[in-house]
């Protein structure tokens, strides 16, 4: 039996199928990793969201009460407000600062340093004047 002679456009037909299965492997591959990112950065995002609410958040509701009864003794103050969540413990560092008079204070919070935990005061439960 002779083979059959392949005509030079046949050949052509070929090279185009596999570059378009090449191609469409290819989107394949980048819709799975695109969601793969996404779902990871939401949930990194959900994770630093509830250690805010734990820690940061609760801090700053100390300091806003703590301001209730007086004034820091200093301008700028910082201290320390250790809070336990269950078996968590955060310690945050809060910053007072006056603003233009001295009836006004900015009030800012982070997770605080081991540094920082062992050289700041902690935060009174009320300021005096």
């Amino acid at each position: 039996m002779k083979a059959r002679a392949t005509r030079r456009g046949e050949r052509g037909q070929v090279l185009l199928i596999v570059t378009v299965l090449g191609l469409l492997a290819m989107a394949a591959w980048g819709l799975a990793w695109r969601a793969t990112h996404d779902a990871i950065r939401t949930d990194r995002v959900m994770v630093q969201r509830a250690l805010r609410t734990a820690s940061v958040l609760p801090a700053l509701a100390h300091g806003a009460a703590a301001l209730r009864g007086g004034h820091p003794p200093s301008d700028p103050f910082e201290c320390i407000d250790t809070l336990i969540d269950g078996t968590e413990s955060y310690d945050c560092l809060l910053l007072f600062t006056s603003q233009i008079n001295s009836e006004t204070w900015q009030v800012s919070c982070r997770i605080a340093t081991p540094s920082e935990v062992s050289s700041l005061p902690t935060l009174p439960l009320a300021f005096s004047d």
